[in-house]
């Protein structure tokens, strides 16, 4: 498989040669050889005149919904060579690229400005999505579509795989929930899409101009299917496992339980102090859900939720990477939790810049499902309700795929 870095190199940056770039990159922005897109460029001299991060950063060190420093160091000569010690012949006497993150903890931030791209000939984008409507690099991404309409910019896009394959699950965001974690109307929480299938469809209403190039050797299969190089795209993604979790396990930040940031095993791991994990493996396994066993558990968080304490719980354990629905699953934990546990609560502070309605409402897209939850609605009943507009969003959708 090539991404559609891997094809820009093989064709030698014909798009980008004598024209001002504008990047929009993170530390996942990988060829097939682990090097780095902005090292790549401008080895290559291509000029790179401003450097866009989003979430996490450029090289996505800082935690979810963390403020990064903008002032991050320009690259230079000195800082390129160490690993490209070969190519010192090729380089240019001195490199001018601005490095802005567009996420420095005010919602401002979030989008780019017009004066970053002044003189800017092409928007470059190449950042790997997870397949997961909450996860921001889509909406960071699709924010570039309305000001380069604006500036008469072209935008070009590098595909990459979306490691979760074609299979949906969820629903869409209601009227009065968009947030930074559902920004567009348009997406199931797990939405099938590769980031340029997900552009396009957001495209539709803005009619920027947007070249994608596409994966070679790439069907829509997951990544368990087709494996390939695999960079976290942000601290707390360690592994494609940890992707096909999360359309569901991300349900857990609208709430008090760790979903295991601060350990080895992010969203494997779901607990709080007060839980007692014997029982709720008991609640659990009675509900035979397909793909996953649980494990009981003990963990302490070395950051974020339950910092320092211990926390009882339970690990998730893949055994089917095909037939597992993450949204049922952790949908199922929440109403176990909620309904067993004394102690639960939901997320009331402020979630993505947002503090009503509160977090576990942005996340589901509305808040009819928390309300059936707390109203002690039959969980098959809720899981039906969340899921009824999957086959009519499939039809809709099909018609975007690339591959």
């Amino acid at each position: 498989m090539k991404t559609g870095l891997d094809i820009l190199i093989e064709r030698d940056f014909d798009l980008l040669k004598n024209k001002n770039i504008a990047l929009l990159a993170h530390a996942a922005s990988v060829d097939s050889n682990y090097n780095h897109i902005l090292d790549i460029l401008l080895l290559n001299n291509i000029n790179i005149t401003v450097a866009f991060g989003p979430e996490h950063g450029l090289k996505s060190t800082a935690q979810d919904m963390e403020g990064v420093d903008t002032k991050i160091p320009t690259p230079t000569r000195q800082s390129i060579l160490p690993s490209h010690p070969s190519q010192e012949g090729n380089l240019k006497e001195k490199f001018t690229t601005k490095i802005i993150t567009l996420y420095d903890g005010t919602y401002e931030s979030l989008f780019p400005k017009k004066e970053d791209l002044a003189g800017v000939d092409i928007i470059l984008i190449d950042l790997q999505d997870i397949g997961s409507r909450y996860y921001t690099y889509i909406y960071t991404a699709a924010f570039f579509l309305d000001i380069a309409k604006e500036l008469n910019i072209k935008i070009i896009l590098l595909d990459r795989p979306n490691p979760l394959g074609r299979e949906l699950e969820g629903n869409l965001v209601e009227d009065g929930f968009k947030s930074f974690v559902g920004y567009y109307p348009y997406f199931l929480n797990r939405h099938g899409l590769t980031i340029g299938e997900v552009l396009n469809v957001i495209n539709e209403n803005i009619h920027a101009e947007l070249e994608i190039i596409k994966i070679e050797g790439y069907k829509g299969e997951d990544y368990f299917s087709n494996p390939y190089n695999w960079v976290l795209p942000s601290p707390n993604m360690p592994e494609p496992a940890t992707a096909l979790l999360y359309p569901g396990g991300c349900l857990l930040e609208g709430t008090n339980l760790s979903e295991g940031r601060g350990t080895t095993k992010p969203f494997h791991f779901i607990g709080a102090p007060y839980i007692n994990g014997s029982k709720l493996k008991k609640l659990m396994d009675k509900h035979n859900l397909s793909g996953v066993k649980f494990r009981e558990i003990s963990f302490k968080p070395m950051f974020q939720k339950h910092k320092d304490k211990v926390c009882n719980g339970l690990e998730l354990h893949i055994t089917d990477y095909k037939d597992i629905k993450p949204l049922k699953i952790y949908l199922t934990l929440i109403y176990e939790i909620y309904h067993n546990f004394k102690g639960f609560d939901w997320r009331y502070e402020e979630y993505e810049f947002v503090t009503k309605p509160i977090a576990i409402d942005l996340l589901f897209g509305t808040d009819k499902i928390r309300n059936m939850i707390e109203n002690h609605d039959d969980l098959d009943k809720i899981y039906k309700f969340l899921t009824n507009g999957e086959k009519n969003y499939k039809k809709n959708i099909e018609k975007y795929y690339l591959y």
